[in-house]
């Protein structure tokens, strides 16, 4: 009689990395039922077939955020995905197992974290208390209402799966990533905190550098939401008394779209390009365009939308 247990056997390629060797794959043969995760995967294929296998793993319950890797392409927690969900989702009887992207390989799918780490001690991951609650002669509580901006942030379990997904991490080194912002807001955001003017310092140029891909949103295995903390940083350059050329263009870009939508309905794209860079770079990259054919996309006459009062009533105008 058949049973919701049934054994299927899958075939786990795993991408191996040491000192001597380099890169190289190595492939498994075994059988899982629909209560079998990755993690203990890995615990079988370590204790019954090859010792040498090298992984990171402890809590087995998506808590502690040792077992990211990339398994089929997708950065994921191991002890999260179940093997038959993968093999349902792709097809196949083969399942496969990449150290993250962006991470130094140490030893198989075990990578360097190092440098996330400095990323995310950089933004000052702890509450800063006034001295007197330090002291115990004042006590400072947090609101319902904070409570519920933070909470979501907080539960950012340092597994480093966004920073692995995410494309301007890996281009732009001024850019602290998805995870290092979304537990900066976290404390940001906190109004028990008291190193407001040093985390906008920290945090604002770089929220300027993020290129809004939705990476992080759609890899983050605690639904944080990396994305919407930087844009909610964003939203407090206006208390800053410096700014940074970045920070300027991304406000004239912000600017630029605003009075697109209210002047027309409608993304302008080239109006908005000339008024966030100026008419000399446009005019520099309009060049650049015509020599790649694309030139008539940049002369499109766009038409206003009918009923323009109404979007602006929705701008609030």
């Amino acid at each position: 009689m058949a049973t919701n247990l049934e054994q299927r056997e899958i075939t786990v390629r795993v991408k191996r990395f040491n000192e001597d060797k380099g890169e190289f794959w190595s492939e498994y043969k075994l059988s899982v039922d629909r209560f079998t995760q990755i993690t203990e995967v890995l615990r079988r294929i370590k204790t019954e077939q090859d010792p040498t296998l090298a992984y990171r793993a402890s809590c087995h319950m998506a808590v502690c955020g040792s077992c990211s890797m990339k398994i089929n392409g997708e950065p994921r927690l191991a002890c999260k995905t179940l093997a038959l969900d993968v093999v349902k989702k792709f097809n196949t009887d083969v399942i496969t197992l990449e150290p993250m992207d962006y991470f130094k390989p140490l030893k198989d799918l075990i990578v360097d974290m190092g440098d996330f780490y400095t990323r995310m001690f950089k933004v000052k991951p702890r509450l800063y208390p006034a001295e007197e609650v330090v002291k115990g002669v004042a006590e400072q509580r947090l609101k319902p209402e904070d409570q519920r901006e933070l909470w979501k942030f907080a539960q950012c379990i340092w597994c480093g799966l966004c920073v692995s997904a995410c494309p301007a991490v890996k281009e732009d080194e001024r850019f602290l990533g998805p995870a290092a912002h979304a537990k900066g807001y976290r404390f940001l955001a906190d109004p028990r905190d008291t190193l407001y003017e040093e985390r906008l310092k920290i945090l604002l140029d770089s929220s300027w550098r993020c290129t809004y891909c939705y990476q992080c949103f759609h890899v983050c295995p605690r639904d944080v939401e990396p994305v919407t903390t930087i844009k909610k940083t964003r939203a407090h350059t206006k208390f800053s008394k410096e700014k940074t050329d970045v920070m300027s263009t991304g406000e004239r870009h912000v600017k630029a779209i605003y009075e697109s939508i209210k002047e027309t309905g409608i993304l302008q794209e080239a109006k908005v390009y000339i008024s966030t860079y100026g008419l000399a770079t446009a005019i520099t990259d309009m060049l650049h365009t015509m020599r790649n054919g694309k030139m008539k996309y940049a002369l499109i006459r766009e038409k206003k939308v009918n009923e323009i009062e109404q979007i602006r009533k929705l701008l609030g105008d």
